[in-house]
């Protein structure tokens, strides 16, 4: 177990935001799983809009970096493209 006061912080705060992480990348999950079930043409605009947002957050946060950000909505685009 950690002894210095300073590493038992860096402890918890890693611990915070692992957690905090984990949300985040199980919403963008979710997202492009939503994306992916969506089977309504006039709906798909509005849903891929969400996706994109939820991304571009999670990019800003740090919490994915920002060229895997891009990749999924430029593969998001084509998906919608093809469509």
């Amino acid at each position: 177990m950690a002894r210095h006061i300073t590493v038992e912080k860096r402890a918890r705060q890693n611990i915070k935001r692992n957690r905090r992480n984990r949300v985040v990348k199980s919403q963008i999950r979710g997202a492009l799983k939503a994306v992916a079930a969506n089977t309504d043409a006039e709906q798909a605009p509005k849903i891929i809009v969400k996706t994109q947002k939820i991304i571009d957050r999670a990019a800003a946060r740090k919490v994915i970096p920002k060229n895997r950000a891009s990749r999924m909505k430029s593969k998001l685009m084509r998906k919608q493209a093809s469509e």
